[in-house]
């Protein structure tokens, strides 16, 4: 059933990671004045080489273990099946799929997923799912790392190479969280060998006041670093601004997030996050 109605998507594997998202998400919820829902995705066993009762019993524990994880999941949350603040859905099925699939029934969707932060903790499913879900939504998504207590939006750095798609994403950002920022640094990275000119100054000048003509309340400032995109320097940037949310857009072109893309930086970011981070891809619709 197609709906315009706002929602928030949380896709869970009935983790910690995905409790800490939904718990967000049913916080947030409260404030957009919509419902949660709550996606499960699995996928059953079957061979060739077993016959199709076998198969149709391995299919049937799959499900049954899949609505049983749900049923602990919403107790974890406090809630059970029947709370009208949240909607349930398990289906047999890629978890991408499954998301592709939801956003486009349902066009007004926010996706809040857990990853395992900057914690030491090594990546397992969960981290590879959230970044998998990142290359493929067309909607904006908040990933919560494991240690983050709560999604606090009072310093922003948002990672920016002068795409058009970046006025999509601030609106995003001022929708989901406006009068909670207290700053939101635009920082572009000058890769180029030479140092950054009077001239490159100016253009992130003008670009800032650009987006800054649709940002209110948020006061942009911005930063031009130089140096070489790398997972070191996008974290030195991050500390030295103190920053609470990270804020990327991932366009097509020679622009910043596929170099991360490229490096494998765009995983390191997702999989262990120093913040919390709001992603959009310029397929927004």
């Amino acid at each position: 059933m197609r709906s315009m109605e706002k929602v928030i998507l949380v896709p869970t594997d009935f983790s910690p990671n995905a409790v800490k998202a939904a718990q967000y998400a049913l916080k947030l919820s409260e404030t957009m004045v919509c419902k949660v829902y709550l996606l499960h995705a699995y996928m059953a066993f079957h061979s060739a080489f077993q016959s199709e009762l076998a198969n149709r019993t391995d299919e049937q524990r799959a499900e049954a273990g899949a609505q049983k994880g749900m049923s602990g999941f919403l107790e974890a949350l406090g809630l059970d099946k029947d709370s009208p603040q949240i909607s349930t859905g398990i289906v047999k099925a890629d978890l991408t799929d499954a998301v592709e699939r939801f956003i486009a029934e349902n066009k007004n969707v926010l996706i809040i997923m857990g990853t395992h932060g900057a914690s030491g903790v090594k990546m397992g499913l969960l981290g590879s799912n959230t970044y998998d879900v990142a290359k493929v939504a067309s909607v904006p998504i908040l990933i919560m790392p494991l240690n983050a207590v709560d999604i606090k939006p009072e310093k922003v750095t948002f990672f920016t190479d002068y795409q058009e798609a970046d006025n999509e994403t601030l609106k995003w950002l001022v929708t989901l969280f406006g009068d909670l920022i207290w700053k939101c640094t635009l920082v572009h990275i000058h890769e180029e060998s030479t140092p950054p000119t009077e001239e490159d100054r100016q253009k992130l000048e003008a670009w800032k006041e650009r987006l800054g003509s649709m940002a209110s309340p948020v006061q942009l400032d911005s930063e031009l670093v130089h140096g070489r995109e790398s997972i070191a320097l996008v974290d030195e940037i991050l500390g030295r601004h103190n920053a609470s949310l990270t804020v990327l857009t991932l366009v097509g072109g020679r622009s910043f997030f596929e170099k991360l893309m490229h490096k494998s930086l765009a995983k390191a970011i997702i999989h262990q996050p120093k913040t919390p981070v709001l992603l959009l891809r310029d397929e927004i619709r």
